[in-house]
């Protein structure tokens, strides 16, 4: 147990001047005060938390549209490869496009992590604000009291009083600066959810396959006529669910077939 160190007096019936050392033990509410409040987490730990927690969320984030943008190039020069490659068959492209499928269910599974991630900050946001609304009204109490004092001809302190002034509006600052951060929270929870139930389509890449579906569209007008539109899609859905493709290859094996029938010309 801690001691502390105690200087007693000497009584009359003692030597002057001389003085007498008494150990004696520590409070244990001192002891317990400490516990107590190295229990309880401060609010630069609180905010320490709630910094370590937006960082993890944003870092989530950022690692689910860095493989979007890797998978939509994936998909380009694939693509590209295919409509410029003969001998490139549909065996080989398959393989390609299964590896491509299994990198898609891995982002689902960062996109849950951060999910997850963008859920605790915004609990740690939400738990925040309850916290600084609670504070806001406790003050904002303390003002109305004073300002009742005051108007009731009591005496009051000045100084509290302008220093619940500043407070309260700094209080309602930081509440909205917290419920604008929970929205865009929300807004970018939104957005990965849309990204993981159309995993596909934000991951595809169709700026080729939409040229060459124009252009194999126009050439069919001389034969189709108004049809051609119609006609030329329907030729890529069953081409697509034949060969087990997406319709943007699809697109492109058509493109292909159509190019081989085109006559060479000659000098």
């Amino acid at each position: 147990m801690p001691k502390r160190v105690v200087i007693k007096e000497p009584s009359d019936e003692e030597e002057e001047g001389k003085k007498e050392l008494i150990i004696e033990p520590v409070e244990e509410t001192v002891k317990e005060e400490a516990k107590e409040a190295a229990v309880r987490p401060s609010i630069t730990e609180k905010e320490r938390i709630l910094e370590e927690a937006s960082v993890e969320a944003e870092a989530a984030y950022e690692t689910v549209m860095d493989k979007i943008d890797e998978l939509k190039i994936r998909e380009k020069v694939t693509q590209q490869r295919f409509m410029q490659h003969p001998d490139m068959t549909l065996s080989i492209l398959k393989k390609l496009i299964q590896k491509w499928d299994a990198l898609r269910e891995d982002l689902i599974k960062n996109i849950q992590e951060a999910l997850e991630k963008y859920g605790r900050l915004k609990s740690l946001l939400e738990e925040r604000f309850s916290s600084i609304e609670e504070e806001l009204y406790e003050n904002q109490v303390e003002l109305d009291v004073l300002h009742q004092r005051e108007e009731q001809g009591k005496p009051i302190s000045v100084s509290k009083k302008e220093e619940l002034e500043n407070l309260i509006p700094a209080l309602r600052e930081k509440m909205a600066e917290i419920d604008r951060k929970i929205k865009e929270i929300e807004k970018k929870m939104d957005e990965l959810r849309h990204i993981a139930d159309n995993i596909y389509d934000e991951t595809s890449y169709k700026e080729l396959s939409e040229k060459l579906l124009g252009q194999i569209i126009e050439v069919g007008y001389s034969r189709w006529g108004e049809e051609a539109d119609m006609r030329v899609r329907y030729l890529i859905g069953e081409i697509a669910q034949r060969e087990g493709i997406p319709r943007e290859y699809a697109t492109i094996y058509l493109w292909k077939q159509w190019r081989e029938k085109q006559p060479t010309s000659t000098e």
